[in-house]
């Protein structure tokens, strides 16, 4: 039912785009066994339900990353893992995950390799000096959250972030604290959206 209804989800939301999301997911599904491509559920006040990143979204984020001179990727509210597995096993990548829910955490860490590390940490308690590129699938729910993580966030130095599916009142908050070079949008919360430090 959990399927069915993330199918749903991809229709409602992502209106034309619908087609090549499943395609490209069908696609995963057949080439990568469906690896780390769960997802739950959840009843908390917090944390967004782990929804993993659509296959097209993490093909699109790699095109267009490609020119970027990065060292180390950051995946904020990493879920079971399927982003690492993209950047940091299939592209080779050097990338770390973030995951404050204790069993999802652990589900992930079978992909703890040299070039992936995983935390059972809180993303709003997390020093992010060593990253030069984050990635944030949108894993908080409340806008207090959101807005305390960008705050932190916009004062390091020399950085990039991809936001995944923000909606629109996130969307300001991100506009009016970094700047953005780019986006793509599916619908009014289905989005992919890079920014950089304002004054970078």
């Amino acid at each position: 039912m959990k399927y069915l209804k993330g199918l749903f989800e991809i229709i409602k939301n992502y209106n034309i785009y619908s087609l090549i999301i499943i395609y490209n997911e069908l696609y995963y599904f057949l080439k990568f066994k469906n690896r780390f491509n769960e997802f739950k559920f959840l009843k908390n006040k917090y944390e967004s339900d782990p929804i993993p990143c659509s296959f097209y979204t993490l093909k699109y984020i790699e095109k267009k990353i490609k020119d970027f001179k990065l060292k180390k990727i950051c995946d904020l509210g990493s879920g079971y893992g399927k982003v690492l597995f993209y950047f940091g096993i299939i592209k080779k990548h050097k990338i770390d995950g973030i995951e404050i829910n204790k069993e999802i955490y652990k589900k992930s860490l079978v992909l703890n390799n040299n070039n992936i590390r995983i935390y059972n940490k809180s993303i709003l308690n997390f020093d992010y000096q060593i990253y030069d590129l984050m990635i944030i699938n949108d894993p908080l729910k409340t806008v207090t959250d959101f807005f305390n993580l960008i705050n932190k966030l916009k004062f390091l130095k020399r950085k990039f972030f991809i936001f995944i599916n923000i909606n629109s009142k996130k969307q300001e908050i991100v506009k009016n604290s970094l700047k953005i070079i780019d986006q793509k949008n599916f619908s009014k919360n289905r989005n992919i959206i890079f920014c950089k430090i304002k004054y970078l």
